[in-house]
């Protein structure tokens, strides 16, 4: 028997537009095990409660920040679990690497920066 949603429960469209995401991408986080319905409510359509909402801001955010789902996955089971110093040490490692990541990524940049100016000095003089 299907469990029924609680009163303030939101279906996946109003999650969805609460979020600014897609049902659709709901629907996927939700085989991926990063969210999960609360119940079921009329029809059988899945329903969700005021944490999933949170759940997909931190989803995006961080996705914004570089995260994989993969490892978005490995901090929702350390929460899940009830291990938040593990989340938070996990997190940190991970942001870490991300920042890495993009030190090394405006470094590349810079380069090319300088490689493009000198090569439009050399077009110009020769322009003249």
């Amino acid at each position: 028997m299907a469990r029924s949603a609680p009163a303030a429960a939101l279906d996946i469209a109003d999650l969805a537009r609460a979020a600014g995401v897609s049902a659709r991408t709901i629907r996927y986080y939700g085989e991926l095990g990063l969210l999960r319905a609360a119940g079921r409510g009329p029809g059988g359509r899945r329903s969700y409660g005021a944490d999933a909402l949170e759940r997909l801001r931190f989803i995006g955010r961080l996705k914004h920040l570089g995260m994989t789902l993969e490892e978005i996955a490995e901090l929702n089971d350390a929460f899940d679990r009830g291990r938040t110093p593990a989340l938070l040490a996990r997190l940190v490692e991970l942001l870490d690497a991300r920042v890495a990541q993009v030190d090394e990524r405006l470094g590349d940049l810079q380069r090319l920066q300088a490689e493009l100016r000198a090569y439009r000095a050399r077009i110009q003089t020769k322009r003249k």
